[in-house]
């Protein structure tokens, strides 16, 4: 389906269990710093606590989250099956990406993170929907990093995934409170919310509540069959005219898109050759099957 471009997206918050193997985000020459903001919480916090105050002493250049996203891209590249041979290729690796003076020290760094990395696997991982579990599963996560890396490098490498992860264990405290009501629960979302994560992950989050949001009411408008002036009434009130009006347009494309699909697939088998070249252009004939596959599965089943 061709996109348009609206304002939503949607993005994963929790950070928890990964194997060294893991391909991150692509790496820039020089890692990306951010100021740290002001925020404090009344939950006993991993290390690092929530982020330190502007006028800390400015943070080092090398040590970001965007360094780990560039082990985790020098562990695919490597292709390595021992630590031995990853340490080998590691140099000319790194060198494609971070300036000269930073090499040798990255190097040392990477040969942690894969120590670490290698003895996270050990731990269990958090269980779905059990809050205590998770706290105890972060707080050996936490022990695990402190056994290879000082606390300055500790904040500067992990500081914004510790603090996600702190977040979302309040949310699953904060939702599976039965003593709280919806106002308290909001406000107490709200409050953690604002104390650990940086102004750029709660618009992150914002825009993928906005996205679900979205979705639950699409989901209704079409189960009830609104028209398309309704949906654009509903979401122009809800979300405003462009973001109506970008949704209008997906509307117009998807149901185009599925008048092709329907098209071709009731033709006969001898008409769908021609049909695929005339009525999908090559990026659509590339996931045509995949389409139809999906269509069919979502079909109702006949009843026995």
């Amino acid at each position: 389906m061709r996109g348009v471009a609206v304002t939503l997206g949607a993005i994963a918050l929790v950070a928890v269990g990964a194997g060294w193997l893991a391909l991150g985000p692509s790496a820039v020459d020089a890692p990306r710093t951010t100021a740290p903001a002001a925020a404090t919480t009344a939950v006993a916090p991993l290390s690092p606590a929530p982020r330190p105050p502007a006028t800390a002493a400015a943070p080092d250049a090398l040590l970001t989250s965007d360094l780990i996203a560039l082990f985790d891209q020098v562990l695919a590249e490597a292709q390595a099956d021992s630590k031995a041979t990853l340490m080998a290729r590691a140099p000319a690796l790194l060198a494609k990406h971070l300036r000269e003076d930073w090499r040798v020290r990255a190097l040392g760094l990477l040969e942690r993170y894969v120590d670490m990395q290698e003895a996270l696997r050990t731990l269990q991982p958090p269980a779905a929907n059990d809050p205590a579990f998770l706290r105890r599963s972060l707080e050996a996560r936490e022990a695990v990093r402190r056994q290879y890396f000082a606390p300055e490098e500790i904040e500067g490498l992990f500081g914004d995934q510790i603090r996600q992860d702190q977040f979302m264990a309040e949310k699953m405290e904060l939702l599976s409170n039965p003593g709280l009501t919806p106002e308290q629960r909001a406000a107490a979302l709200a409050q953690s919310e604002q104390a650990w994560l940086s102004p750029a992950q709660r618009e992150v989050r914002k825009d993928a509540v906005a996205h679900l949001d979205v979705m639950r009411q699409t989901e209704a408008l079409q189960a009830r069959g609104a028209s398309p002036q309704e949906r654009f009434a509903a979401r122009s009130e809800a979300y405003g005219y462009e973001v109506a009006r970008g949704l209008a347009t997906l509307d117009q494309e998807t149901q185009e898109w599925n008048a092709r699909l329907d098209r071709y697939a009731s033709a006969p088998e001898s008409e769908q050759a021609r049909l695929r070249e005339t009525l999908f252009n090559e990026s659509e004939r590339l996931r045509l099957s995949g389409a139809l596959a999906m269509r069919s599965a979502a079909a109702p089943k006949p009843a026995r």
